[in-house]
């Protein structure tokens, strides 16, 4: 909803056709101008709560869409294990968000309670990635293809130049593209599985951060200054959390594709 209230076409659609319903109403009603400016503000509000409500609607389905095409991280697994962590900790954070009786506090924390809800879609996204990177690699048999790459390795030696040391070569490079695919998924997996550690224990200690704080303002006469400059370090540091998530899953896809990291 935030991202369709500050989208500037809605703006501008909504403008354009309210002054073009103003200028109809002007025209139509005897009192003119005057009677033209609540028709062209009706319009525009009419097509920009349209369009809000549409953008809002259909975006969030399309995000649905895209987390349905991941699939679950297994049961037990690296991934799975991280990702509750995760929500263990948001869904703390949550809590302590809804504690404040200061009305201006609890307005300041729901800022960090919002953001930590994104870092976690962040890492569901993760998961699902990692997921799907694990059924990929069980589809290789890493030690059956190394071993067919040394016997073709040796049998190529002492072969003369011909067809059938051609095809020998060629054999040899096809098991190891294989190997280089079945190495790259495993370095992405390890680049995304570490970083979806690192933001964890970051929300974990956000949350005792955040404890930290409202035990603070609530024991002692912390001035309103202070305490937004506190809250503003915590969302900061959410902030920072999801910039590395999406630096690892850059890094991740440069390991799938084999290019080089800037």
């Amino acid at each position: 909803m935030k991202e369709q209230l500050t989208e500037p076409w809605g703006l501008v659609a909504a403008g354009v056709l309210g002054g073009v319903g103003g200028a109809v109403g002007a025209a139509l009603a005897p009192a003119g101008v005057l009677a033209g400016i609540p028709v062209g503000l009706a319009v525009a509000g009419v097509v920009y709560g349209v369009r809000i409500g549409v953008g809002a609607l259909f975006g969030r389905r399309s995000g649905r869409r895209s987390a349905r095409r991941l699939p679950a991280p297994a049961r037990g697994g690296d991934a799975e294990r991280w990702l509750r962590r995760a929500e263990s900790a948001v869904q703390t954070l949550h809590r302590q968000a809804e504690t404040p009786s200061d009305a201006v506090l609890r307005v300041q924390v729901a800022g960090v309670d919002e953001r930590a809800a994104e870092a976690l879609g962040d890492l569901v996204r993760f998961a699902g990635q990692v997921t799907l990177i694990e059924r990929t690699s069980a589809g290789i048999d890493v030690a059956r293809l190394e071993h067919d790459r040394a016997q073709l390795a040796q049998g190529i030696d002492g072969l003369p130049a011909g067809p059938l040391r051609a095809e020998r070569e060629r054999a040899l490079r096809a098991v190891t593209d294989q190997l280089g695919v079945a190495r790259r998924l495993h370095d992405a997996r390890e680049m995304l599985l570490a970083r979806m550690q690192s933001a964890v224990l970051g929300l974990e200690g956000l949350v005792a951060r955040m404890a930290e704080l409202l035990a603070l303002h609530s024991a002692s006469d912390v001035g309103t200054s202070l305490t937004a400059v506190k809250v503003a370090e915590l969302a900061a540091g959410l902030e920072g959390m999801r910039d590395g998530l999406a630096e690892a899953e850059r890094l991740s896809r440069s390991a799938l594709t084999g290019e080089q990291v800037q």
